[in-house]
């Protein structure tokens, strides 16, 4: 596996064989003596089948919060629902907002 490993990391930093034909790669992988399954499975950019090959499963995952994006629009619309007093005084000064809403 570190073969295979070596190759990756290979192919990741050498701009010209990640971007060199399927032909190309294959020569690279003969000489790193990395397994055929594996080799192919590297030649048809097929990351399912290389993580079946190598026993491997994704280093990440997304997350998302379902419940969150409906809480920021309940807030949004309480916004919207602010007495027509409060959104006349949210439009001036904050010394001007004090003395309005003292007197």
């Amino acid at each position: 596996m570190s073969s295979v490993i070596e190759f990756l990391e290979r192919l990741g930093t050498d701009a010209l064989l990640r971007h060199a034909s399927q032909e190309d790669i294959a020569v690279a992988l003969e000489e790193s003596r990395v397994d055929a399954d594996v080799g192919a499975a590297i030649i048809a950019r097929s990351t399912s089948e290389l993580y079946a090959l190598l026993g491997q499963r994704p280093m990440f995952h997304v997350q998302n919060n379902p419940g969150r994006e409906e809480e920021e629009e309940e807030e949004e619309g309480e916004e919207d629902e602010e007495a027509p007093s409060q959104r006349k005084l949210a439009g001036l000064p904050s010394a001007r907002r004090t003395a309005v809403a003292q007197g």
